[in-house]
């Protein structure tokens, strides 16, 4: 590499420690506090609205889960360097039991018809500005999902309790459900992190005439019951959290936790090899795997429920037909990406919804076959083919996964031009659903084919960003909703699954591991099914 390169780099990791180490900034060796490299600033972390990694494990900090997973054992250990099984106090989710613990929701206790669910809130939950979690936050939560129409929206319909007069307070740390139709995810969906607990006593405080549910002030705030409140909020530099005084599990090991925006993956992993911050996120799967041989920090790499796709817009005229998008499926060379870019930390995307999840169909018929994908193109009367694709600048894999599929794609005549995003701005491309072809990971957070298949695939879907409508996928989605019993659930989507997979609504590409750069100093990792893990849950060492 040229000096001059040599110095660049050099000088731009040195200002990068300095920001960590420098005025206000606590150094990652005091024991109460945590710094965690990141790539970038999300949108926010407004679970309403905004999606991004850094959102999810920024709002896991921010909000506690009504309810829990019980732990069950790892059952995807391969022995890797990256086998996180060996690592201290490590936790996995029994996400088929359905088995649940109490959270800041004591318990919920649903009708043996599934028409009745009874809410009781935990007593002595109370946010950092003091305010008890009650009844009333409940009802403000479903008020506010149903005036905003966003995320909150889409989980309380795909839960059937999307009617404001389903829901009543019965006093202060009791909520009823009721309803003509039985609600099968009343209380299993409290699991989900996109079901959030807000402290309406506070957001009220900061809601105007023109924000009425103090959307701004919660993008950077959250406003939550959790661990952990923003004290700063720096775009582009850094975000700031501190313990809440009042946490209802007690007093927290780590006191502080600062969010460090690092662009660079590189300076990423050499700060957290320098022992200068205790997470790195968004790193290469290359990088994670140089991890091994430190003696610093350690690589950690979790199968669970992330896939990654090509989100293929469908009411665009040049993928309006289904065996175009057939086509582009056989142009993508899966196991390539598995091997090669991923370094074995992902599985090939053989179905429509997580492969680890109840009920999942897997399909093998989309293996890479140029050939055939050029038959596609020629009976659906496509030619010469050109289209933008988009994808993060923040992930270092998605670039290398870009430059394949333009090869591959051009091996049946189709010109891709590369454009990378900030993940700001991509995930503004792609949720506003202008994207023609973009790169886009994501995940059905709830272990269950109906909302999993109804997420991405549904004409409603809060993730149907490829403008997917199928009538008769609809009308099954929509009566499976109410489907009792988690064999009967299964059952009730095989058809919709088979359906979708013909469509090819996307183009399903890899389920990438949950990949992270962990100091040595610090225990108690666990893994979530919304992708994140909680400071709450870790200590660092001396």
């Amino acid at each position: 590499m040229p000096a001059v390169h040599i110095r660049a780099k050099f000088l731009s990791l040195s200002f990068t420690a300095a920001l960590l180490l420098g005025a206000g900034t606590l150094s990652a060796s005091a024991k109460d506090t945590l710094v965690v490299a990141i790539p970038g600033t999300p949108q926010g972390i407004d679970l309403n609205k905004d999606v991004s990694p850094q959102t999810w494990i920024m709002a896991a900090q921010v909000y506690d889960e009504g309810m829990q997973w019980e732990a069950g054992s790892y059952p995807f250990g391969t022995g890797a360097v990256f086998d996180p099984r060996p690592q201290d106090d490590f936790s996995y989710p029994d996400l088929r039991s359905g088995k649940l613990k109490a959270s800041i929701i004591d318990r919920c206790e649903l009708s043996a018809d599934g028409k009745k669910a009874t809410i009781l809130l935990r007593k002595g939950v109370k946010s950092a500005p003091g305010n008890e979690f009650t009844a009333g936050d409940v009802l403000w939560r479903v008020d506010r999902a149903l005036a905003t129409k966003a995320i909150d929206a889409f989980l309380m319909a795909i839960a059937n309790v999307d009617d404001r007069a389903k829901w009543s307070k019965v006093d202060d740390y009791t909520v009823n459900i009721t309803s003509e139709q039985p609600m099968p995810l009343a209380c299993t969906i409290l699991t989900n992190n996109y079901w959030p607990w807000y402290d309406s006593t506070e957001i009220k405080k900061h809601a105007t005439a023109e924000d009425p549910w103090g959307d701004a002030w919660i993008s950077q705030h959250g406003g939550g019951f959790g661990p952990y409140s923003v004290t700063t909020w720096e775009a582009g530099k850094r975000v700031v959290m501190d313990a809440n005084p009042n946490y209802w599990r007690g007093e927290l090991p780590v006191k502080r936790i600062i969010f460090q925006v690092v662009p660079e993956s590189t300076n990423r992993l050499a700060l957290l090899n320098r022992g200068t911050v205790d997470i790195a996120d968004g790193l290469s799967p290359d990088q994670i795997m140089s991890l091994s041989g430190s003696s610093v920090a350690k690589p950690i790499a979790v199968k669970g429920n992330q896939n990654l796709f090509i989100v293929i817009n469908n009411a665009l005229d040049s993928y309006k037909d289904a065996r175009v998008r057939q086509a582009i499926n056989l142009l993508i060379p899966r196991q390539d990406i598995v091997k090669n870019i991923y370094r074995g930390m992902a599985a090939e995307f053989q179905g429509v919804y997580p492969s680890i999840y109840p009920g999942h169909v897997t399909f093998a018929d989309f293996s890479y076959d140029p050939a055939k994908a050029k038959e596609l193109l020629a009976a659906a009367g496509v030619t010469n083919l050109s289209d933008e694709l988009i994808y993060s600048a923040d992930d270092p894999v998605q670039e290398s996964i870009a430059i394949l599929l333009k090869t591959s794609f051009a091996d049946a005549g189709i010109d891709l031009t590369l454009k990378k995003l900030p993940v700001a701005a991509l995930a503004s491309t792609v949720q506003s659903k202008q994207a023609h072809l973009a790169l886009w990971i994501d995940f059905p957070i709830q272990p269950d084919p109906s909302y999993a298949s109804t997420l991405i695939y549904s004409s409603t879907g809060a993730v149907n960003y490829e403008k997917y409508k199928n009538e008769k996928v609809d009308e099954l989605l929509t009566a499976g909703r109410s489907v009792t019993g988690m064999e009967e659930r299964i059952k009730a989507h095989e058809e919709v699954q088979k359906l979708i997979h013909a469509d090819a609504p996307l183009g399903w590409v890899v389920e990438p591991y949950f990949g992270l750069g962990f100091s040595n100093k610090v225990r108690g990792y666990k893994w979530y099914p919304g992708n994140y893990y909680q400071v709450r849950d870790l200590n660092i060492a001396p």
